[in-house]
């Protein structure tokens, strides 16, 4: 269901911001309207695109692109495509 794909590709940028020290992790779950699995899930997400680019400003084309391949899977459900 494209509610359910979008819902955690927006979690997995809410829990980047975990990693950052900006949100606590029960923060961010609260904001995602995630249960445990999920946002661990999305957590894991972040995790792998800040160690790719670390606490770098959150308007960076970085996070964006890495953002864009941590939810790649979720937005090919919801489009069929993926990020256009």
């Amino acid at each position: 269901m494209s509610k359910d794909n979008i819902k955690k590709a927006n979690g997995v940028f809410i829990a980047y911001f975990v990693h950052t020290g900006h949100l606590t992790k029960e923060e961010a779950k609260e904001m995602a309207g995630m249960d445990d699995s999920h946002f661990e899930e999305a957590y894991a997400k972040a995790g792998n695109m800040f160690a790719k680019i670390g606490n770098e400003n959150a308007v960076s084309t970085k996070v964006f692109d890495h953002l864009a391949k941590e939810v790649e899977d979720y937005m090919k459900k919801i489009s069929g495509y993926g990020i256009a």
